[in-house]
């Protein structure tokens, strides 16, 4: 056989190799055929892809209670966390997350449903809850419907100064606990990151009753089923094709990766690899912004070997001028797609620039691409005006208190995202 005549043949051998890449890369994000689990759907050969989508928020009664006395509790706000029932409250809302965080790194989620299913916890009642809904795909007509599946998962409720109460920045009036990780007032022991969040989820077409949800159950840690989601997409070839997402973090206000100055703690890029990258489910891109110049030599030197070419850092200032090239909102719109997890830090220790982030974030329209529909999981330091934080904040007049820190809180988390006050 010529030349000629094998190239048709070589050309099919490749297309082949290329597709099963590609179905090999996508097993790894959508739950095997056949596991033991009682308490999801599975997508197996033959039935139509579903994927989960954000329903919406529901506040614990102790969040809701906090919003009916931040107002007037703002201006003490150490007195009214120090009184018992707070107290109390704050030690088992803290000692549960560092609990649920406590895991051993041994422990890997690089798929769904990792977590041993267990029951429904006392202490959870504190816990805020983030609702989803199932919904399934439809080739003929390119659309996703609703279809049956409700599903739950747990995120620290809003309350006190919105930090760890723990932590020093009360001074005499700060809670204590034993065993508490410390206070170096860059304590996130009040973040309860999606991985490590308590979540169940079932098959049926109504919303699960408080009665219900304690007699279900619920895993611990790992992935849950709206994670991150696969985009279908019609293509003459092979039919339906599916785009795998990426795990992706942006961390606005980086620093150096493992220290800053003489503070390892106020450096966030090793407790964003550590809680995320290193289990099991990696960051295929981890862009740093910084607009203090860093020496890059030392930059890179402490980034661990796996995200050497995933690790990129952009020593300038990110901006919120319409056509601006570095426009923080813009940039995010490029690099993140719907289907993909997208982890976003926003810390720069000034609030003329965080501010019109939070504002796009809160009022843009998600059904006309705004990029609120892409963040997963948001962790932010709001610079607002309260005591004890306005002398370390050096906060200017204006950007609003924490009564309005905790509405802003409320709102994003309404919008899906994860939202968590930073430290």
């Amino acid at each position: 056989m010529n030349r000629r005549a094998i190239l048709p043949y070589v050309f099919a051998f490749s297309g082949i190799v290329l597709l099963l890449l590609a179905f090999s890369r996508m097993r790894h994000l959508v739950l095997p055929e056949g596991s033991s689990s009682t308490i999801g759907p599975f997508w197996k050969k033959g039935d139509p892809y579903c994927k989960w989508v954000f329903s919406h928020y529901e506040q614990s009664p102790y969040e809701s209670q906090w919003f009916s006395e931040i107002e007037s509790a703002q201006s003490s706000i150490c007195n009214a966390v120090s009184q018992p029932e707070h107290a109390n409250a704050s030690n088992i809302i803290v000692a549960r997350t560092l609990e649920l965080m406590s895991l051993s790194k041994s422990v890997q989620w690089d798929n769904y449903d990792t977590g041993n299913a267990t029951s429904f916890h006392s202490s959870d009642t504190f816990m805020s809850r983030m609702h989803y809904n199932r919904t399934c795909y439809n080739s003929k007509t390119e659309k996703f419907h609703l279809a049956k599946g409700k599903g739950v998962q747990l995120i620290e409720p809003l309350w006190g100064m919105l930090r760890d109460p723990f932590d020093r920045w009360c001074g005499d009036k700060a809670l204590k606990m034993e065993n508490h990780p410390g206070a170096s007032g860059q304590s996130k022991a009040h973040i309860m990151p999606q991985g490590y969040a308590p979540y169940t989820y079932t098959l049926t077409d109504t919303v699960p009753t408080d009665e219900e949800l304690q007699t279900q159950e619920w895993r611990t840690h790992g992935l849950p089923p709206w994670h991150s989601s696969l985009r279908p997409s019609s293509d003459p070839r092979v039919g339906t094709a599916y785009r795998p997402p990426q795990n992706i973090h942006l961390d606005l206000g980086s620093s150096y990766f493992g220290i800053w100055g003489a503070d390892a703690g106020a450096a966030s890029g090793q407790w964003f690899y550590d809680t995320y990258h290193a289990r099991g489910k990696p960051f295929d891109r981890f862009i740093a912004v910084e607009v203090e110049t860093l020496n890059d030599t030392k930059a890179f030197t402490q980034i661990p070997d796996d995200l050497v070419g995933v690790y990129t850092l952009m020593n300038v200032g990110l901006s919120m001028d319409e056509g601006d090239k570095l426009n923080t909102i813009d940039m995010i719109k490029r690099v993140v797609k719907p289907e993909d997890f997208f982890v976003f830090k926003l810390d720069i220790d000034s609030a003329p620039i965080e501010e019109p982030i939070l504002k796009s974030l809160l009022e843009d329209d998600q059904e006309e691409g705004g990029a609120s529909g892409l963040v997963d999981e948001l962790m932010f330091e709001h610079h607002v005006n309260y005591e004890p934080m306005n002398a370390p904040w050096h906060n200017p007049k204006g950007v609003g208190d924490l009564h309005r820190s905790f509405n802003c809180f409320r709102d994003l988390r309404k919008k899906g995202i994860r939202a968590h006050s930073w430290p």
